[in-house]
């Protein structure tokens, strides 16, 4: 079957040219119910299936030339990133002064500095910073690239220290919202829900807590990771969302929080994330209370220690 004798089903009409199918062969096959398909200028699809996300992908890398690379979402996604923005284009990068165009589902982003590709699956992909940074770029929501540049942090995609490289690359257009949430995952901040809590705390008289903070039982056992911690009184504080968790098993063990850390003798403040902005006063409220309460009661016999993931 011919479809087997390229990389997922794809070829370009020259590679078909090549091996002595003639143009006609090609304009007849590809007609609205023939067997194979066109895709974005001079790409065909071999196979005659529904295509494939990564066929999708493969046909953008066919139709920009043999330089080309993935980047953007699509390459992050690549990279192991699970929360990502949604982008109707799949981004690929060319050296500049090359002349393939945008179209349909390819967006071409020339670049005089191209990055060293690596491969993912047989795609040549941009390194992870790049990919990550060339999306938020494109994205018009704080919260979507704060969620992005976390998850990668979070899932070991990429390090701080590759997306400060990328950021520090001069002529970087359109970087602001990359900036911003860099240097709130760089200090620690793992969701868009934390970046609204430090907002919300920052604006308070209470005292600044200790962010992102794991507690230890005196035998060493693990008794869980808080997202914020008041040492002085022994007061936790628990940002509640599926959406900003990596997981519905994330979520249980911050439902089984509610149960160990008030055991343990540590007052414990949950606060649903959508509240940090359309209530933050009254979190505010709730959290001077429950300073108060806690500064009143034994200190709990807990350590607590940064966490790192």
């Amino acid at each position: 079957m011919l479809a087997t004798r390229f990389p997922d089903g794809l070829a370009t009409r020259s590679q078909l040219r090549a091996m002595g199918i003639a143009k006609a062969t090609i304009d007849a096959r590809c007609r609205p119910g023939g067997p194979w398909r066109k895709h974005l200028l001079g790409v065909v699809q071999l196979d005659g299936r529904r295509t494939t996300p990564r066929q999708y992908r493969r046909a953008v890398l066919l139709h920009a030339g043999e330089e080309a690379m993935l980047t953007g979402a699509a390459g992050a996604a690549l990279h192991g990133v699970h929360r990502l923005p949604d982008e109707h284009r799949i981004a690929v990068l060319v050296p500049a002064g090359h002349r393939t165009t945008s179209r349909d589902f390819a967006l071409v982003m020339r670049t005089d500095r191209p990055p060293e590709p690596v491969l993912v699956g047989g795609l040549r992909v941009a390194p992870p910073a790049r990919c990550l940074v060339d999306a938020a770029a494109r994205c018009t929501d704080l919260d979507v690239v704060r969620a992005m540049l976390a998850d990668a942090v979070q899932r070991g995609a990429c390090r701080i220290a590759d997306l400060a490289d990328e950021l520090d690359e001069p002529r970087r257009p359109y970087t602001a919202r990359a900036r911003t949430a860099f240097l709130e995952v760089a200090d620690g901040t793992r969701s868009a829900a934390e970046a609204w809590a430090r907002e919300v705390v920052r604006r308070s008289s209470l005292p600044a807590p200790r962010w992102n903070v794991a507690l230890y039982l005196p035998g060493g056992e693990l008794l869980g990771v808080v997202d914020a911690y008041w040492d002085d009184v022994g007061l936790a504080w628990e940002i509640q969302s599926r959406r900003f968790h990596l997981g519905p098993q994330a979520f249980d063990r911050d439902v089984r929080k509610q149960v160990d850390l008030p055991r343990a003798g540590v007052v414990l403040v949950p606060t649903l994330a959508v509240r940090l902005q359309t209530e933050p006063r009254a979190v505010v409220a709730e959290l001077a209370d429950a300073h108060a309460r806690a500064a009143a009661l034994p200190a709990p016999t807990v350590t607590a220690r940064l966490w790192r993931p």
